[in-house]
Order: structure tokens, then sequence, then C-alpha cells
């Protein structure tokens, strides 16, 4: 499914795009203009931010670290009221210090189930963030919202699989806009970072799985939490404790 017309053109965001679009269940499509994800928000221009306010986006979740957000500060647009922070820490996700400790020697390799298990490692220690971010893509007068972290991969990627997986969107798609990340910024940024990080002695496909966003690495996750929990909303209300009402509304929302 060609998503261009969905890719926000930013110059200081290689990864920001609309969540909606996608065919999903019932006959139905995920509303676009409504919810968007992204990567760091630390280096936009003026012109990204005229860009960004265009969309009246007016709710930014930021799932950084503290550290991350205060090494990195966003820069918001003026039609942004809503600031929440929904920290969410991971030794992948976290790319700056991920990159460092490669650079380091620490972290010579990492595979496709390393990824695997601290995508499930975060849904389980921060479910609270992620019910809670739930909570404000049901919640109309947050709209349009967006969501990030540093990359917009892997734990902006696993906020944008809960939403399309209980929207009823078809578990290919929901692989593909998890594994768009790719060509939209982590294919530029290891090779922006290769040079330096072979300089360090790194063995890049070595450690491409925690570099990129490697689609086996989503549908193991995706596929766990159906085989052990029966499905991604029996998950978001058993183990997340989202409210199946909250679910309902969600779909009721975003569904046109």
């Amino acid at each position: 499914m060609n998503r261009d017309a969905a890719v926000v053109p930013l110059t200081g965001a290689m990864n920001c795009r609309d969540v909606g679009g996608y065919p999903a269940a019932e006959g139905c499509r995920v509303r676009t203009n409504a919810i968007f994800r992204s990567d760091r928000l630390s280096q936009l221009t003026d012109d990204d931010r005229e860009e960004l306010a265009g969309y009246g986006i007016r709710t930014v979740i930021d799932f950084r670290t503290s550290a991350e957000a205060t090494r990195d500060v966003s820069l918001l647009w003026s039609t942004v009221t809503t600031h929440a922070p929904l920290p969410i820490g991971d030794e992948i996700a976290q790319q700056q210090e991920f990159v460092d400790r490669i650079r380091s020697g620490e972290i010579t390799s990492i595979t496709v189930d390393d990824v695997t298990d601290s995508y499930l490692e975060m849904l389980s220690d921060s479910g609270h963030q992620f019910a809670s971010f739930l909570e404000l893509v049901t919640d109309l007068d947050c709209w349009p919202l967006l969501f990030h972290c540093t990359a917009g991969k892997d734990r902006t990627g696993i906020a944008a699989a809960l939403i399309l997986e209980l929207c009823g969107v078809d578990r290919d798609l929901v692989l593909d806009d998890y594994e768009l990340t790719n060509s939209l910024r982590s294919d530029r940024r290891i090779e922006q970072l290769r040079s330096s990080l072979e300089a360090a002695g790194a063995d890049i496909e070595a450690i491409l799985p925690g570099l990129s966003a490697p689609r086996d690495a989503m549908r193991r996750t995706l596929d766990f939490i159906d085989k052990s929990h029966g499905g991604m909303e029996a998950f978001v209300v058993n183990e997340l404790h989202v409210d199946p009402e909250s679910v309902a509304l969600l779909r009721l929302n975003l569904l046109v």
C-alpha cells in the first residue's frame, strides 16, 4: 500500500506521518488527519513547525526519557496546547545511548530476538504509559495528536501497532507501517553512522536489528500477544487495564 501521501514533509524530522488511511475492520478506514507519529522534534526548522501547525496538531506525546528530552528539547509549534511526557526507557529504544554503547564496544551484536524481547519488556514494564497513551488517543479533545520518541521506530512503533491492531487493520499492513521507518529514517541514519561505528570496530551487520525496524521483531511481538493473551484487545484490557468502553470508543472515533 502506497503511503507517500501520509508522510509529512519535514526537514528536521525524517519519520513523521499520518497513522490514518489504512483499511480496517467492517469495511472502514482509519481516520486521517487525527493521529500522527514521528521521530524526535528537536531539530525542526521554522518551516517544519509552520507545516505541523497547518495540520492543527494540538497534543504532543513524548515517549522519551527525561534524559533524552533534556538533551534534545522538542521545538513545538503554535497550535500545541498539551505536551504530555510518557517516558519509556529501553536500552535499544534510547538510540543515542545505544549508539554510544556500540562505539564503546559494550554492545557488539543485536539479534531480532533481542529486539522482540525489548518490545515485550517495554509493554510489560511500561504498560501504564501505553495505557495512558491509548486514553489520550481516545479523547477527541486531544486531536489532532502526535506521538513520538527519538527514532520513531521502537516505542512509537509499538504505540502505532496498538492503535492499528485495535482498529482491525490487517496484520501485514500493521507490519508495513512499522517497517516503513527503514526507508524513511533508519537506512539514512545507518549510513550517517556507518563510518564512525566502523572506525570504532563495530560490525554493522551484527548490530543492524537494533538500528533498524526489523519486520520479524514486530511480527513476533504481535504473535506472542495473540498466543499468550488471545489478541490485542484482550491484552489491552486485561494486561494494560484499559477499560473496554475506552477501546470501543477508540474504534468509534477512529474508524470511518
